[in-house]
């Protein structure tokens, strides 16, 4: 799965955590996201009896694996996979979702991935600010590459990728 998708994914999952600043490793084939302040695991379980009907223990456990001993949250790849097809299944009902992409946080990562899928990186680790973004990334060759993006640079990007995209069928 390209980064863009699993970073998309990951994404969804902080901004519903209510979680704005990170940092994010990429683990082996998932990601560890460390965080200032402690997540509340409560906010996954869902609100209203209605929704616990449909909550199965499959999902259960895949949540609990999320929070780890350790404070940081451990995104396994199956974990993420199983994310973006929850994802899309919610993007799908919504219209509006167009209208807000370049302000919400998936959809910066999604860009944030969109330049490592393009820049072909192996390791990375970005550090996720209010203002800017800091991307440590290590090229196939070996090189280590810096940047700093302010999430101004990033909405722009986001608006700019969205414009070249190929119409949906």
């Amino acid at each position: 799965m390209p980064h863009s998708k699993f970073l998309r994914a990951v994404g969804d999952s902080l901004q519903f955590l209510g979680v704005s600043n990170f940092l994010l490793e990429k683990a082996g084939s998932g990601f560890v996201v460390r965080t200032a302040e402690p997540v509340d695991p409560g906010k996954l379980l869902k609100p209203n009896v209605s929704e616990k009907v449909w909550e199965t223990q499959t999902s259960s456990r895949r949540h609990a694996k999320l929070f780890r001993d350790d404070g940081a949250l451990h995104y396994e790849d199956s974990y993420v996979a199983w994310l973006d097809a929850q994802g899309k299944r919610k993007r799908r009902k919504r219209f509006s979702a167009q209208a807000s992409a370049t302000k919400n946080l998936p959809q910066l990562m999604r860009t944030v991935g969109r330049h490592l899928d393009r820049v072909e990186c192996h390791a990375y680790r970005i550090s996720w600010g209010d203002q800017e973004v800091h991307l440590d990334y290590q090229l196939a060759g070996g090189n280590r590459v810096q940047e700093i993006l302010s999430i101004a640079k990033l909405r722009e990007l986001t608006v700019r990728s969205r414009f070249r995209r190929a119409p949906r069928k």
